[in-house]
């Protein structure tokens, strides 16, 4: 039942008029969704939290945006139907990534042509075999602005995996030979909703952890100036973002 909702039922769950509707709705794919998403908050103006559904709505100047916090595929589907199936026009998945491919460092970012398809979700949204894919020129725009803003930026595809903790280092390694330049939990999920109901997509993703090389991990306390470099980050991917979306709005 929930599949035959329409753009009028999604805008009541966001409790959303269609004319409040944000240009792009923000992703950002984190453990602790309600700090990253009031983190990321701090990047815009006029942010209200939403009345009826997790997230906020903000603006960038001129630039409406929905933002939200999401941890793995589900959720991430969840958020993207809701916020696209009821007319916002484009998503990006925020965040960040795991290395699978030696010579990156901290901080670099990737904006994925798409993702490889192992979050278990998007096989409910596209036919098997179906690329999980960017919009290529909004990506393309993005990663313009960052290099631009000599941010290190790579364009390959990604690995978006259900199961965190279940990443053996032969697994891994197995992902590395395959060509996948870092790994996630949501961008597959979010890719595949968008393509299914037709809206723009891209995703901006921080490295954080190498998992080839097995350095800034998780089970480790990550060094102040280290954590300073990848907050340092954030503003210029969101800056990014955001000229981006003019572009497609302008």
């Amino acid at each position: 039942m929930y599949r035959e909702l329409h753009a009028a039922d999604h805008q009541r769950i966001l409790g959303l008029e269609a004319h409040e509707l944000p240009d792009v709705v923000l992703m950002v794919g984190a453990l602790d969704v309600t700090k990253s998403a009031l983190r990321f908050a701090g990047y815009f103006e006029d942010v209200a939290p939403l009345r009826s559904f997790p997230g906020f709505t903000a603006r960038r100047g001129a630039t409406r945006v929905g933002l939200v916090g999401v941890f793995g595929g589900p959720m991430a589907a969840l958020h993207a139907h809701t916020w696209l199936a009821a007319g916002v026009p484009a998503v990006v998945q925020l965040g960040w990534y795991g290395a699978l491919q030696h010579g990156t460092n901290l901080g670099d970012v990737i904006v994925p042509r798409h993702a490889e398809r192992q979050d278990g979700v998007s096989d409910w949204y596209l036919p098997k075999g179906i690329l999980a894919d960017a919009t290529p020129a909004f990506a393309e725009a993005i990663a313009a602005h960052l290099e631009s803003a000599s941010v290190p930026v790579e364009r390959h595809a990604i690995y978006s995996t259900p199961a965190l903790l279940a990443e053996s280092r032969e697994v891994i390694a197995d992902w590395s030979r395959h060509g996948y330049f870092g790994v996630d939990m949501e961008t597959a999920a979010t890719f595949a909703v968008a393509k299914s109901i037709g809206a723009k997509r891209a995703a901006a993703l921080i490295r954080i952890d190498d998992l080839v090389a097995e350095e800034d991990g998780l089970q480790h306390e990550m060094p102040r100036d280290r954590l300073h470099l990848l907050r340092s980050r954030e503003p210029l991917v969101i800056d990014a973002v955001i000229a981006a979306v003019e572009g497609l709005t302008g």
